[in-house]
This record gives structure tokens, sequence and C-alpha cells, in this order.
């Protein structure tokens, strides 16, 4: 026989309150009184079963202050049926404010990959921003941070929407259950990703070995509504078979094997920019090419908030391509050490006219309405 120690606190805390309550009744001529109590008793309610961390307020500007402006002469027109995919140059939390306001339930697939905390100081985004040791949770700077930008995700998605999200070792478990709060529990799905192929990996620079070798990441699949969602079926090479190997059909499983690897994706920048010297991280582009593949159509619009390198950009083109599709992408990146207009709006165009991509893209920035 067993009993919940926290809940007969809980009641415990709540009758004396309920006491004291009575006596400020009968007693005090001072109503915030009763407001402060009443306050203390409901965030003494609403504590339950779950993931607990403190709360971050962010320098995000109001909606009203800002809009989304085109830089005309960085945009691109290439293809003739009018189609635009974007690129935002800004804070990703104030454009996902200003997508939710066109884009609500429109948003078929979202690929992110977020900081991962690891205290990196080398990246072009701030990765060792997010953790605040003097926290009583010590991951909760990194929690608040992801909550907000997840919270909106979900109202982006359509019905059958799916959102990928890239993580390691260093917050995975506090990012499922942080999914879960939001998309619930029944709609994760963890996917592992082995970042290291000797066939891939020909210039591969290995990091110091501590005890364990790490040789794979992680995938969150949090879906709108998982009963509701189908997939379709993947293209790959069978498990460890050569390059000459043609590509078959596959129902994507939770080892996301013959996708590339971290150094494979360093690879594809230097096809791109004639140097690996790039301080970012990338994902390769067959990973986003399949996801998109198996979880909506050709007509689907896909989204990446941390635009990165562009690799989602690039993927997207590539598949449309390949199938005559029509996906749109949508590609948000702050301009931080140049990474917007230098790496992710340069791979860009870069790889439309190396590989003659029919697309055209429209350059926005985040700029306040005071400067119009």
């Amino acid at each position: 026989m067993s009993f919940n120690i926290s809940k007969k606190k809980k009641e415990e805390m709540l009758a004396k309150i309920t006491i004291i309550k009575d006596f400020i009744d009968r007693n005090s001529k001072v109503p915030s009184l009763m407001e402060y109590l009443i306050m203390i008793e409901n965030e003494i309610k609403n504590k339950k079963y779950g993931l607990v961390f403190e709360e971050y307020e962010e320098d995000i500007r109001n909606i009203n202050e800002i809009c989304l402006s085109e830089k005309k002469e960085l945009s691109i027109e290439v293809a003739v049926d009018g189609k635009k995919n974007m690129l935002i140059e800004g804070e990703n939390l104030e454009a996902l404010i200003l997508l939710i306001q066109e884009y609500r339930e429109k948003i078929n697939i979202i690929c992110i990959d977020p900081p991962y905390n690891t205290g990196n100081k080398t990246l072009k985004y701030n990765d060792y921003d997010y953790m605040d040791l003097e926290d009583e949770y010590d991951h909760s700077k990194w929690l608040s941070f992801m909550e907000k930008r997840l919270k909106i995700s979900k109202d982006l998605l359509v019905p059958n929407g799916v959102l990928f999200v890239n993580i390691d070792e260093t917050q995975i478990s506090c990012l499922i259950l942080l999914c879960e709060k939001i998309f619930g529990e029944e709609n994760i799905d963890v996917l592992i990703w082995p970042k290291m192929d000797p066939k891939y990996d020909k210039n591969r620079v290995e990091k110091p070995i501590f005890n364990v070798k790490v040789a794979h990441e992680y995938v969150v699949m949090c879906y709108k509504n998982k009963s509701s969602t189908f997939f379709n079926k993947m293209k790959r090479r069978p498990n460890h078979s050569d390059f000459g190997k043609p590509e078959q059909l596959f129902y994507m499983e939770t080892i996301l094997n013959e996708i590339g690897t971290t150094s494979s994706a360093k690879d594809e920048l230097n096809e791109i920019f004639g140097t690996r010297d790039i301080s970012i991280t990338p994902k390769p582009r067959k990973m986003i090419k399949e996801f998109v593949r198996v979880a909506a159509g050709p007509n689907a619009i896909i989204l990446d908030f941390f635009a990165g390198s562009g690799t989602t950009g690039h993927a997207v083109m590539d598949l449309n391509k390949e199938d005559g599709g029509k996906r749109k992408f949508i590609l948000v990146t702050d301009n931080e050490n140049n990474i917007c207009i230098e790496i992710t709006y340069e791979r860009l165009k870069r790889a439309i006219y190396k590989d003659n991509f029919t697309e055209n893209l429209k350059y926005l920035r985040i700029e306040s309405k005071q400067s119009f």
C-alpha cells in the first residue's frame, strides 16, 4: 500500500490557506491580502506531475511594433509560376509571431535543428547561451526558450502536420518531456540518427573520445495528431550497401540509416562554398529531404526557423526537382555573425543557379514599424 506524499502535502497546504482566507475575510480590511492569497492558492493547485522549469522572459517586440520588409535587391526570380519561397532574417520568435497571423494550420512540416546547449562558443549562433546554473532547475532557460517556439509550431501545423527536431544527448530527456507536454504523450516518436558512417565519412575529423564514442544523435517527431497521420515511404539504399546500389522505397525506421552524416553534410557545404571550414554544424540534405518526402505531399509548405546553413531549403528544392513537386519553404534565421547573408542566403542562391532549380526566393527582414 502506498500513497502520494506530494498530494498529501498539497492538500495540507490548501487546507491551511482556507483557514487563513477565513481569518482575513473576518478580520482584515485590506482587500489585496485576499488577492495575494488566492494567487498563492492557484499556484499550488496548478502544480502537478510533469516537466517543471522556470520561465524566462525574452526581449521580444510586440507584434504591433514589427513587420516583414522585402529586400528586393536580394530576392531571386527564376521560376515563372510565381511560387515564392521565403528567407526571413530576424529573431525567430518574432518571426513565428508574425507567421501565425497568416499561416495558422497551414504548415505541413517543420524541421528544426535548435541549439543543443552544449557550451560550444564557436558556432554561428550562441549554442552556449541557454543554460543558467543559478536556476533551481538548471535547464530552465533552454526549456523556456524552446517551449515558446514549440507552442506556436503546434498552432502552425495542419491537422496531420509533423514537427522534426534534431537533438543530441545533452537535452534529449528534457526535450521529450517538453514535447509530450505540448503535443501529448501519444503524439511523440523518437528516432536515432547514426551521425557516423565510414562510407560517408572520408573527410571526418575525429573528436577525442572519453570512455564511450558517441556515434548517434536523435530526432524527436511530434505529430499534431498521430492517429490521422500516414507517412509515405522514404528512398534510400539498402543498409550498408555501396553507393553503386540504386535507392529503394522503405518504410521509415526508428534508426535512420543511409541518409548521410555530419561529415557528409560538411562535404555538401564544401560543394557550395569550396571549403569545409565553416563554423556551423549542418545536417545532411538527404535527411531533411526524406523527412519531407515521407510526411507530406508535393504541395506542402515546409518551415525551418533555425535555418542555419539553409539545408532545409536546399532539400526542398532538390526534392521538387526530383519529382516535379510544388513544395514551398519558409526559412528563418538571425544575422548574428552574418550567418543569414553569408551562409543561408548565399547557399540557397548558389544552389539555385548551380543545380538549375526553377525556384524563386523572397528575402524578408523583420524591422520596426517606426522605421517606415
